[in-house]
């Protein structure tokens, strides 16, 4: 994961967490998203995305 996309989910997916405080390391906090199930929800997103941009190309 890049610099800028780390950057991106801090601002979104830490920046109201009651517990950012305890996520001292990059490492820790992909755990914390991963547990979460919050990057997995992004993606979901994304696919959503292409798959609707990709119906309007066909």
């Amino acid at each position: 994961m890049t610099y800028d996309r780390i950057t991106h989910h801090y601002l979104n997916l830490c920046y109201n967490c009651d517990y950012n405080h305890e996520c001292q390391t990059e490492e820790e906090c992909l755990a914390c998203w991963t547990e979460q199930g919050l990057l997995n929800a992004e993606d979901d997103g994304q696919q959503e995305t292409r798959r609707w941009m990709q119906m309007a190309n066909d």
